[in-house]
C-alpha cells in the first residue's frame, strides 16, 4: 500500500512541477505526448506480462483474465478515446500538459518492473543450469 501512496504522491508532485514551471503545450502537442505515454504503458505492460509479471491494477487484472490481453487493450482504447474527448479536451492547456507529462510515470514504473523481471528470469535460468 505504501508503494501506491508514494506513486500517487510522485504523480501529484510531477503535476505541480509542471504547473510551477508554467509548461503549457498546445492541445495537439499535449495530446501527442499523452497518446505516446498511453502507448508506452500498453507496450510495457504487455512486455511485463510476457515476462511472467502480473498486473497490479485489480480492475485491469480482472479484464485480462476475462477478455484476454487483446480484448482488454481494445476496451481500453475505447475508454481512452472517451476520456480524452469528454474529460481531457475541455480542460485548460496547463492541465492537459500536466496530465500528459505525469502519465509518463506509468510506463517508467513498468520499465522498472520489467527490468526486475528480466533480472529474476536470468537468475532463475542460471540456477536451473547449475
Amino acid at each position: 500500500m505504501k508503494k501506491y501512496i508514494a506513486f500517487i504522491v510522485l504523480m501529484f508532485s510531477t503535476a505541480l512541477v509542471v504547473f510551477y514551471l508554467g509548461l503549457r503545450l498546445p492541445t495537439p502537442a499535449a495530446l501527442v505526448v499523452l497518446v505516446m505515454a498511453v502507448g508506452a504503458d500498453f507496450l510495457t505492460t504487455y512486455l511485463c506480462l510476457r515476462q511472467s509479471g502480473r498486473e497490479g491494477n485489480p480492475v485491469m487484472a480482472f479484464l485480462f483474465r476475462r477478455v484476454g490481453i487483446g480484448g482488454t487493450y481494445g476496451l481500453m482504447v475505447c475508454v481512452w478515446i472517451a476520456v480524452i474527448w469528454f474529460r481531457w479536451l475541455p480542460t485548460d492547456v496547463g492541465s492537459q500538459t500536466a496530465i500528459a507529462f505525469t502519465y509518463w510515470l506509468v510506463p517508467l514504473n513498468n520499465l522498472i518492473v520489467l527490468r526486475r523481471l528480466h533480472r529474476m528470469n536470468r537468475k532463475n535460468t542460471a540456477m536451473q543450469n547449475c
